[in-house]
């Protein structure tokens, strides 16, 4: 997905995996314990999900990105595949992230309710996790979302819930400069709650940011996590690996296979973690995920 930019950024709605119930609690839609065996049916369509994901960015983006071809009438344009690459991207990406919303809202909205005072989302793409959150709860919010067509979509969200009086919305990614972001309002320290919603597969060298991230934490301060990540199961993480390569180019960047979770956990210096999965997922899910919580001691 565009660095920064949150479904992965790459997980995408359209996995033939089961997704969860409506429901309002993690407990109910999350839990510890293994993945469960696919089914004859699960194991034959997880390994070409991403395919179909593809497909349909392709099919949703192309016809946003004719018009835009067609109003520059460039032939330099028309026959760069780049050019192409990039605008069915810019026009299709937001509604993959509208249909990973909706299928995995039961997950995100117990998980984001819990945000408190100053708030931090990094890579809040088109806005779909700002519905989540609780108004009561949340005294100020910042947004980092790098990717310019879904910043216009992201203040309306922020608009329509009544947030955006109490946020800033920063053009940048959480690879910019730290001196550039501590002006923008990044100060160690200075957060009580930090959201990481399908980011952490895209954004480049990851593993260089979750001490900062750590930083910008007051004590007490909670990180809070929903990501695609690496399979625990081999056969599954293989195809990841495989799959990778070209999903990185096609996808702005996002890698399957990144463990992001655990790396976050092995930083070190919390007082609480709390590592989950959705129980609908099955062993042979390329993109399975991790729900948890970090409080930093």
């Amino acid at each position: 997905m565009p660095p920064g930019s949150s479904t992965s950024r790459g997980d995408m709605a359209l996995s033939s995996a089961a997704m969860p119930s409506q429901t309002t609690t993690l407990a109910s839609t999350c839990c510890s314990r293994p993945a469960r065996p696919p089914t004859l049916l699960e194991r034959a369509l997880s390994p070409i999900d991403p395919l179909i994901i593809l497909i349909v960015l392709t099919i949703v983006g192309l016809p946003g990105a004719i018009r835009a071809q067609f109003s520059r009438l460039s032939p330099v344009s028309w026959l760069n595949p780049f050019r192409w690459h990039e605008l069915i991207l810019a026009n299709g990406f937001g509604y993959i992230l509208a249909q990973s919303n909706k299928n995995w809202e039961p997950v995100k909205r117990p998980l984001l309710a819990s945000a408190r005072g100053r708030v931090l989302e990094v890579g809040a793409g088109s806005g779909e996790n700002v519905v989540y959150y609780d108004l009561d709860r949340v005294e100020s919010l910042v947004v980092l979302e790098p990717f310019a067509p879904l910043r216009t979509k992201l203040e309306a969200a922020l608009d329509r819930t009544g947030l955006l009086s109490r946020s800033t919305v920063v053009p940048l990614g959480l690879d910019e400069e730290r001196g550039t972001l501590s002006r923008h309002g990044l100060a160690p320290a200075s957060f009580d709650t930090i959201v990481l919603v399908q980011v952490l597969c895209s954004i480049p060298n990851p593993k260089s940011h979750l001490d900062y991230l750590q930083s910008l934490l007051r004590p007490g301060g909670e990180i809070l996590v929903f990501e695609h990540v690496a399979s625990k199961h081999q056969p599954a993480r293989l195809i990841q690996q495989l799959w990778t390569v070209p999903w990185k180019r096609l996808v702005g960047g996002c890698e399957m296979d990144r463990d992001s979770a655990d790396w976050l956990r092995d930083v070190g210096g919390w007082s609480h973690v709390e590592i989950l999965r959705p129980k609908d997922e099955h062993r042979a899910d390329l993109m399975p995920h991790a729900v948890a919580r970090f409080v930093k001691a």
